[in-house]
Order: C-alpha cells, then sequence, then structure tokens
C-alpha cells in the first residue's frame, strides 16, 4: 500500500482495506492498528464484513469502552486525520 499524501489516497487505503487489514478470525472482521499520538497508545480501526466501520483506542492509562462505530465517511476522515500515525504502520507493515 502506498503511503496517504491526499485525501485521495485516504480513500483508496479505505477501498483496499481488505488487502492491508488483517484478519481477525474471533471477532471476524479486519482491523488495521496504528498508533495514537494524542493519547500515547494505539488506534484499531476495523472493517466489518457487512461494511461497518469501527475504531477502538488503547494504552497504558486507558481503554475506550467498546468500538464506536463510523460512517465510511467518518472513517476516511478519521485516517487522513491521523496519516502520518497510519503511513508509519503502513511502512512497518511493507
Amino acid at each position: 500500500m502506498a503511503q496517504i499524501r491526499s485525501k485521495r489516497d485516504a480513500e483508496s487505503f479505505m477501498n483496499a482495506f481488505e488487502e492491508t487489514a488483517a484478519w481477525d478470525e474471533a471477532g471476524g472482521k479486519r482491523y488495521f492498528v496504528f498508533a495514537d499520538r494524542e493519547r500515547g497508545g494505539s488506534w484499531t480501526l476495523m472493517r466489518y464484513p457487512d461494511g461497518a466501520w469501527t475504531i477502538h483506542g488503547k494504552g497504558e492509562t486507558y481503554c475506550d469502552d467498546g468500538e464506536t462505530r463510523l460512517t465510511a465517511e467518518e472513517a476516511c476522515a478519521f485516517v487522513w486525520k491521523h496519516r502520518a500515525a497510519v503511513n508509519r504502520a503502513i511502512g512497518e507493515a511493507a
């Protein structure tokens, strides 16, 4: 996967999520983990087979209460906002 340098790249990342994200057999979803630079932990972006998007944050001093559901547009905006951390995770996975 190429680095995210534009909003169009963020959309491409979302459209090709199945190619980039790992599969969670137990949870029945695809997931992609990257650093939460604001809170010092990690974000997990998830997509379910029905197309639903969710996020969850976790760190040493915090753990979000469950997953937060996002629309496709909100998920893409979230990736764009956190593109530096997403790009780092993409680079580490390559």
